[in-house]
């Protein structure tokens, strides 16, 4: 097989993040060379970044796609749009403030040997080291409300339910057959619980998620409650989400139903 097929693309989403998305190439280029990587770099800005090919370090496995959005977009339609110019077996999801730890890809990539899986992540951990919640439960009225009720009380505070029910859309990767079957993220999520419906329908189709012995830096920054327009598009997309059919479904196949 070509290795270009069965490689994998990267889709990476820029909101002025030159230098993070400069950074996170520049590790690419030092990752295992076992793997081709196409690495999509999209400008979803309003004012303009002097990204050109120079300024992106690449070695010979890795080749760099840049698309600029005449638009801002919304993050399923940036990473939809990448996929359009995808042409491998995997497809990976990956936030701008991330940092590569070891090999992680491979590893990854290695968790699809078994065909069940659509969806393999890593684990996620803070510039500190401490790790993330990058691990959910299905998002409703009351686990929010006990998340941000007990939030000075994290170990009362499950989040890593088994099995995992949704994961954080800062990194993820998917067999393209399954990204292509699902016809990627929701555009109807402008931002915000586009990762937990991709992933209720991924498990309602008959595939799993599966956590790979990965780990990577997730350099996050929180705006939902210090941004009123983040905020405005969090509360709409938990609205649209809870009355969505795959909520419904999942829900009633996998919790109501659960003995």
């Amino acid at each position: 097989m070509d290795r270009r097929v069965a490689g994998l693309t990267i889709s990476v989403v820029s909101h002025g993040h030159k230098d993070l998305v400069a950074a996170f190439a520049k590790q690419l280029a030092s990752v295992s060379t076992h793997i081709y990587i196409r690495l999509i770099i999209t400008i979803n800005s309003l004012t303009l970044e002097d990204f050109d090919q120079a300024t992106i370090d690449r070695n010979d496995h890795i080749e760099v796609l840049l698309l600029k959005n005449p638009t801002l977009l919304g993050f399923g339609a940036n990473h939809n749009r990448a996929f359009q110019h995808c042409r491998s077996q995997f497809f990976c999801v990956v936030n701008p403030d991330i940092e590569i730890l070891n090999d992680s890809f491979m590893h990854l990539v290695d968790e699809f040997v078994d065909s069940r899986i659509g969806l393999a992540y890593p684990s996620q951990v803070n510039g500190k080291g401490s790790l993330l919640d990058f691990e959910r439960d299905l998002a409703s009225p009351a686990s929010i409300a006990k998340r941000h009720l007990l939030k000075k009380h994290r170990r009362f505070i499950d989040y890593k339910p088994h099995p995992v029910q949704w994961v954080s859309g800062a990194f993820m990767m998917f067999k393209s057959s399954v990204f292509r079957e699902l016809c990627g993220f929701d555009e109807r999520y402008f931002m915000y619980c586009e990762d937990v419906d991709i992933c209720l329908r991924l498990q309602l189709a008959g595939y799993q998620l599966a956590k790979a012995d990965a780990t990577v830096i997730h350099h996050t920054q929180r705006r939902t409650l210090k941004n009123l327009q983040h905020l405005a598009w969090h509360v709409r997309s938990l609205l649209r989400l809870w009355n969505s059919a795959a909520y419904k479904q999942y829900k009633g196949r996998f919790i109501d139903n659960k003995t």
